[in-house]
């Protein structure tokens, strides 16, 4: 039952986070700032629960709250097994035997446990498939065409319909872009590299395999993706990029498919939410 309270109480937890973020915080500009709210948020969500607070009821309101609980928690636990009396025959000869033949011990499955046992079921098997997309991404790395740069490392790949970034690796295919475009996502996604963004996009997975029935997560990646892009928007324009070309090689590649939740993509979050034209907000 503790398992099965710690369960509920994250889940409201990240709930209570996820849309504080999504009402205070999304339209603000301090992006790694934001970044590290949203993973101190999500710290507070595991850990809060574990915590034992101090008891600031009154004493008669604790004292009435007992005399209840003794007098309701036996008749919910009624159905619970109690040890019986062990009963014994004594025979003429004065050898005792117990009256009944002890059965073997079974489960008795409860609806808590079959709860989560079914929630862990459903996120082992999201851990698997999560598995399967990283051997497949990584096959996909080792069988292209690697250039070295100072900061990262091009992957060239014919296959690749959608530029993206994850960890080291640059991977693109450069026939389908032209020089320009080359340059500003080359420009993009140098910044995924350089702020490790490949550890959030890992871990936004993570926390939606360990919630995963629960939308808060999904808000709670959606956030996180949209941090990360407008914050890799906004490092590539102080850098001097022409705003307008910006925004139009973002609608042209966003027309490609085949967008992983594991990777960087340079047209990622919803090109009617980047915030390219927005002023800074203000510091306190």
């Amino acid at each position: 039952m503790e398992t099965l309270r710690y369960v509920v109480l994250v889940n409201a937890l990240l709930a209570v986070i996820s849309f504080a973020y999504y009402v205070l915080l999304r339209r603000e500009t301090f992006f790694r700032t934001n970044r590290l709210v949203l993973w101190l948020g999500i710290l507070a969500t595991l850990l809060l629960p574990l915590l034992e607070l101090p008891d600031w009821r009154p004493q008669p309101v604790r004292t009435v709250m007992h005399r209840t609980a003794q007098v309701f928690v036996p008749k919910i636990l009624s159905d619970v097994d109690t040890p019986k009396p062990e009963v014994t025959i004594t025979f003429p000869n004065r050898g005792t035997y117990p009256a009944f033949q002890h059965q073997a011990a079974t489960v008795k499955w409860s609806w808590p446990m079959v709860f989560l046992l079914m929630y862990a079921a459903v996120g082992l098997v999201l851990f698997i498939r999560l598995g399967v997309q990283l051997i497949s991404l990584g096959r996909l790395i080792r069988q292209s065409v690697h250039e070295p740069y100072e900061d990262f490392t091009l992957v060239r790949n014919d296959a690749v319909t959608s530029p993206f970034s994850f960890f080291n690796w640059v991977v693109l295919n450069p026939d389908r872009h032209t020089s320009d475009e080359l340059e500003q996502i080359l420009r993009h996604e140098r910044v995924h590299v350089r702020e490790q963004h490949s550890l959030d996009m890992l871990g936004a997975e993570l926390v939606c395999i360990l919630f995963w029935f629960n939308p808060a997560a999904y808000l709670f990646r959606h956030l996180l993706h949209q941090t990360l892009e407008f914050s890799a928007d906004q490092t590539v324009l102080a850098e001097g990029v022409d705003a307008r070309a910006y925004q139009y090689n973002l609608v042209k590649v966003s027309l490609s498919a085949g967008q992983s939740t594991v990777t960087n993509h340079f047209s990622k979050s919803q090109l009617n939410s980047r915030m390219l034209n927005k002023s800074a907000s203000e510091k306190c």
